[in-house]
């Protein structure tokens, strides 16, 4: 499925710093930058409430985004852009800032584009276990060609079925640029209660070897 342009607004900012970052972010915007071709670095910020709604987090690097700036100058109210980079407090999870790259919709561009599988598969009713290995691609298109996901079938996938990223299809106009042999889906047996049961027993059977040789060197001391 081919992603969907958001139209998303944005405001100018003049402050920079941790002191003016702080100030904003505690009024519910995120400060960000919009940068790249044909265009003259811009500090903005958006609404955190308004981009959260309009791009959830797994279309974060795979959305076209049509940016319009309010307090720009003529000629610099509306950009094409990508998002490159989102930083997130790594206690609160909360948004610091976003950097926009401004894109010509003329021009190819390289993306990371998720990967879902669709399907029952057989071999997990019956136990097994299913590994979704590869949850993004790289995918060359344009960016009006740009898909927001891919999908991997799994309804024919029995115990021992592996995916590739061979077996991906991309849709018209993309190209999948990630290594044609990269595992995205494994289907693994189920794991008996029985091999379960014995790790624990494999585990103290190793301790002992290990011990054993320094039982040894210390009644040997005390033989002596």
């Amino acid at each position: 499925m081919r992603s969907h342009q958001v139209d998303l607004s944005v405001t100018m900012r003049t402050e920079t710093g941790k002191s003016a970052a702080k100030r904003l972010r505690a009024a519910g915007r995120i400060p960000a930058v919009i940068y790249g071709r044909g265009v003259d670095n811009l500090l903005v910020s958006v609404e955190a409430a308004t981009f959260a709604r309009a791009l959830p987090e797994t279309g974060w690097y795979s959305t076209l985004i049509q940016l319009e700036v309010e307090g720009a100058p003529r000629g610099a109210k509306e950009h094409p852009a990508m998002i490159m980079e989102v930083q997130r407090d790594p206690v609160w999870q909360r948004l610091l800032s976003i950097d926009f790259h401004r894109i010509s919709l003329r021009e190819k561009l390289h993306a990371q584009v998720p990967v879902i599988h669709v399907g029952q598969s057989p071999g997990v009713r019956v136990g097994g276990i299913l590994q979704h290995i590869t949850h993004e691609v790289t995918v060359e298109c344009l960016p009006t060609d740009l898909p927001d996901h891919l999908e991997v079938d799994i309804s024919g996938m029995e115990i021992g079925d592996v995916l590739r990223v061979s077996d991906l299809a991309a849709p018209e106009g993309a190209t999948i640029l990630s290594p044609r042999d990269e595992v995205v889906i494994s289907l693994a047996p189920p794991v008996r209660l029985e091999e379960v049961a014995a790790a624990p027993a494999e585990v103290g059977a190793v301790v002992e070897e290990r011990e054993e040789p320094e039982v040894i060197r210390e009644r040997e001391q005390e033989e002596e």
